[in-house]
């Protein structure tokens, strides 16, 4: 398999994925108007990021059968957990504490969609820049060891 088909296929699970835990987040703002946030959790892209590891995984094996390298040794995760910056994580924080806190106001009004739809957005755009980055890492070093092998 060349590389350019081992990223589309990389590609087309993010997009799955996003997909499967997301949807359409701009139908659900205009039409569904969600009050709460379901099961957004903060640590939903861990979940997201997981799953696409797996897939990582198994297309590893696919690709290196007898490998004596195996993904974990070659690939570094935790390097890309930390990718999430102070301001990634006080933004995603603040936005899920005003979708999760209603006010009076807003329960009255039915107005806390307006929260709940920039938090779900927000969890969407970090979940789609962390699967961008374990695939992009991901590929440099399948193609590195496609190189010295």
């Amino acid at each position: 398999m060349k590389i350019h088909q081992v990223e589309n296929k990389c590609r087309e699970k993010e997009d799955l994925l996003l997909n499967k835990y997301f949807g359409n987040l701009v139908k659900e703002a205009a039409i569904e108007r969600p009050e709460t946030i379901g099961d957004y959790s903060k640590d939903l892209p861990l979940k997201i990021e997981e799953e696409y590891y797996q897939f990582l995984k198994e297309l590893f094996e696919e690709l290196f059968p007898g490998e004596s390298n195996s993904l974990e040794s070659i690939f570094d995760k935790q390097d890309l957990g930390r990718l999430m910056t102070e301001d990634d994580r006080e933004g995603i924080s603040r936005a899920y504490e005003d979708a999760t806190r209603r006010t009076l106001w807003e329960r009255i009004t039915q107005t806390n969609h307006k929260d709940v739809t920039f938090y779900k957005g927000l969890l969407k755009e970090y979940t789609r820049e962390l699967l961008m980055n374990l695939r992009c890492d991901f590929l440099e070093d399948i193609n590195k060891l496609c190189t010295e092998g």
